[in-house]
């Protein structure tokens, strides 16, 4: 699983978190301005861990979804 992964598949907020604080520990210094982007705005990508664990499925599917009806 990608580090980036383990943040939005987190099974709770605060093990997104940490998996958050993780990731930039790893990769902070190769990609400060993405990493800088998820914790600017954390409050606003935290609130997908208020749906339940299938909901955020499908949103962090959409767009691949939307890119396989793009193809046909």
């Amino acid at each position: 699983m990608s580090d980036l992964k383990k943040v939005y598949k987190a099974p709770t907020l605060a093990a997104a978190e940490e998996a958050l604080l993780e990731l930039e520990a790893k990769w902070g210094e190769k990609y400060p301005m993405v990493i800088d982007s998820w914790t600017n705005h954390w409050e606003k990508l935290s609130a997908y861990f208020k749906y339940t664990e299938p909901i955020r499925r499908i949103i962090y599917t959409t767009n691949t979804v939307e890119g396989f009806n793009r193809q046909i």
